[in-house]
C-alpha cells in the first residue's frame, strides 16, 4: 500500500539530502519514457516478485500507452487499466481466470482487439468508442454479467442490442436489468389481458384493497375503482412470483459458482 506523508517540514537546503520518491512515482517516471507496462512496474504495483501471483493489478492513471508482460499473469482476477492513453487493446492477452476489467477513460475508439475472456464478469468501457458489435463480443465474453459503455458517443439503441446480446447480464450501465425485464414483460403481456380475477388472486390481499366499496352502494366510479384494484393486484402478484423465482434460480447459479469442481 502506499502511504504518503502530508505533515513533514521542507527539508533544510544547507544540507544535502537523498532523492525520495514514491513507488508511483518510480512508476510513473519509467512509464513516462516508456509508456509500456513493465514486469518491474507489474511487480512493484502487485508487491509480488513473480508475476504469475499477481491477482489483483491496479495500473490506473500511469500513462500507459502500451501493454506487455500480462501474458504471465496466469492468475490475475482484476485488472484496472483505467485513466492511462490506451488506444489499442494489443498486449492484452486472453487470461483464463480474470473476473473484473476496467479500461475505461482511455482513448479507444473499438474493442476489435479485446481477446477472450472466458471467466469476465464485469468490463467497464467508457472510451470514444461510436460502435459496439454486442453479439461478437457475447461470443468473447459468455460469462459477463456486468457491463457498463456509458460514456460512449454511441446510439441510443446500444442498450436494447447489448440486452438482446447478454441476457444473462445483471446490471447494464449502472442498472439492475432483471427487474426491468420483467416490468417490461408484464407490461406487454399482462396489462392487456381481462380484468376479471383470476382464481389464483389472494382473497385476503384483495378484500384489503377494496374494503369500504360495499357493493350495495357502490356507483360506476366505484365499480371502475374496483376493476382497478382487482387488475393492479393480480398483476403485482405475477410480478412478485417471477421475482421470487429470478431470485431463486440466481441463488442457485451463486451456489454452484461456490462449489468447489470436482
Amino acid at each position: 500500500m502506499l502511504r504518503t506523508c502530508t505533515n513533514l517540514a521542507p527539508p533544510s537546503r544547507s544540507k544535502p539530502i537523498k532523492s525520495m520518491e514514491s513507488e508511483t512515482d518510480q512508476d510513473t517516471r519509467e512509464l513516462e519514457s516508456t509508456m509500456e507496462l513493465t514486469a518491474d512496474v507489474i511487480k512493484r504495483r502487485s508487491g509480488h516478485y513473480d508475476v504469475s501471483l499477481v491477482a489483483l493489478l491496479d495500473v490506473s492513471r500511469m500513462r500507459i500507452r502500451y501493454l506487455a508482460q500480462l501474458e504471465f499473469c496466469l492468475n490475475l482476477l482484476e485488472l484496472n487499466l483505467a485513466h492511462n492513453e490506451l488506444r489499442s487493446l494489443d498486449g492484452l492477452p486472453s487470461l483464463p481466470l480474470l473476473r473484473c476489467l476496467d479500461i475505461s477513460n482511455n482513448q479507444l475508439t473499438s474493442l476489435d482487439n479485446l481477446p477472450r475472456l472466458p471467466m469476465l464478469e464485469e468490463l467497464a468501457i467508457a472510451n470514444q468508442i461510436r460502435s459496439i458489435d454486442f453479439t461478437a463480443l457475447s461470443t468473447k465474453l459468455p460469462s459477463l454479467r456486468v457491463l457498463d459503455f456509458s460514456g460512449n458517443p454511441i446510439d441510443s439503441r446500444a442498450e436494447a442490442k447489448a440486452s438482446k446480446a447478454f441476457p444473462d447480464l445483471f446490471i447494464l450501465n449502472g442498472e439492475a436489468l432483471t427487474l426491468t425485464r420483467l416490468l417490461e414483460e408484464i407490461s406487454a403481456d399482462d396489462f392487456g389481458k381481462s380484468t376479471s380475477t383470476s382464481d389464483e388472486d389472494d382473497p385476503s390481499l384483495y378484500a384489503e384493497l377494496t374494503d369500504g366499496l360495499e357493493s350495495d352502494t357502490m356507483e360506476d366510479d366505484d365499480i371502475g375503482v374496483k376493476e382497478f384494484i382487482s387488475e393492479s393486484t393480480r398483476n403485482l402478484q405475477e410480478l412478485l412470483q417471477r421475482c421470487k423465482a429470478t431470485v431463486e434460480a440466481a441463488d442457485a447459479e451463486v451456489v454452484l459458482a461456490a462449489s468447489p469442481s470436482v
